[in-house]
């Protein structure tokens, strides 16, 4: 509870001072204390270089602030449930790590000790790290659990959710196409040509392009329902004058003639309603648990002795390098 340690002051725990004519600077000092936990300057710059190396692009400066604030918060609310966990004696069995990691390197085919080690390698991570990392995010799952309730959403609120989000379905005009491609081998280029021009008006008579192109040694390929706006130029040229399972004229491309087929035109909209629910269910579900979460975390706040030297992000961002 908080009066049994209120009395113990934030600002004189585990600090360090080095002196530099009349100033003093902060190089070490207790940035969280939730009850008996702390985590230090050191502790925090560590735990968001290790976040950073995760990180396909480094922020900059501006961004690196947000994100360090962020990760603060995080890790407040991490220490806080630890708490909990630790009054509900709760504790994650080695085998259930082994078998989350287990699973990690089979969906990520990396069952191969080499790869394995390497890729451990190149994300900055040892095995204990990330053992310790899959502990503590499952003691954390395991302290919410009892205490937070699921929330049944009814399809009518799907459907004004859906409504509500529509935009984040819409979909763009799309065309739908297939294409026979005539390797030029740079021998003939016109009689590639004639014989390019000869399947499209045998097609357009009524013969199968897909027999047309393995008589002409190539094939028949689905390209599948393509954004118009990701065509080139030229080929939606091509495609404006043709009804749905119109042939293009050929197509001279970098290697050789394209011939293509437009099987049809999708229409700019939206994804229907039953394609989406199951979506909007789980974002839901995810909303109403961080939601819940977080409302146990403040509650629980009022419950222990929380306190955080802010001022001392300062130090944390500069031994970041951050300007």
């Amino acid at each position: 509870m908080r009066e049994r340690v209120i009395s113990v002051l934030i600002g004189s725990l585990m600090m360090a001072l080095v002196a530099h004519g009349a100033e003093r600077v902060v190089v070490e000092g207790v940035l969280v204390r939730v009850n008996e936990r702390i985590v230090t300057i050191s502790d925090f710059t560590e735990r968001i270089r290790q976040e950073l190396t995760q990180m396909p692009t480094q922020p900059n400066n501006e961004e690196l602030q947000q994100f360090t604030e962020m990760l603060l918060e995080e890790m407040v609310s991490e220490l806080v449930l630890l708490e909990r966990a630790q009054e509900k004696r709760l504790n994650v069995e080695d085998e259930m790590v082994d078998n989350a990691i287990e699973n990690l390197r089979k969906e990520n085919d990396l069952e191969d000790d080499q790869a394995w080690e390497e890729a451990l390698s190149s994300s900055g991570m040892t095995i204990d790290a990330l053992r310790e990392r899959y502990q503590r995010s499952m003691l954390l799952q395991r302290a919410v659990q009892g205490e937070v309730r699921p929330v049944e959403i009814t399809e009518e609120e799907l459907r004004l959710q859906y409504e509500l989000d529509k935009e984040n379905f819409r979909v763009p005009a799309k065309v739908n196409l297939e294409q026979v491609f005539l390797v030029d081998d740079g021998s003939n280029s016109a009689e590639l040509s004639r014989r390019a021009h000869g399947m499209v008006d045998r097609v357009r008579s009524g013969a199968d392009l897909k027999a047309e192109a393995i008589l002409a040694g190539a094939e028949l390929q689905e390209l599948g329902a393509i954004p118009a706006d990701d065509c080139r130029p030229e080929l939606m040229q091509a495609l404006e004058p043709l009804n749905d399972g119109d042939l293009t004229d050929p197509l001279v491309i970098a290697g050789g003639v394209q011939i293509v087929r437009l099987v049809q035109r999708i229409p700019a909209g939206f994804q229907p309603f039953e394609e989406v629910v199951d979506g909007i269910r789980r974002q839901h579900s995810a909303e109403t648990y961080e939601s819940q979460t977080r409302g146990l975390v403040e509650k629980l706040k009022n419950q222990y002795l929380v306190e955080v030297n802010q001022e001392y992000l300062d130090v944390v961002f500069a031994n970041l390098g951050g300007a």
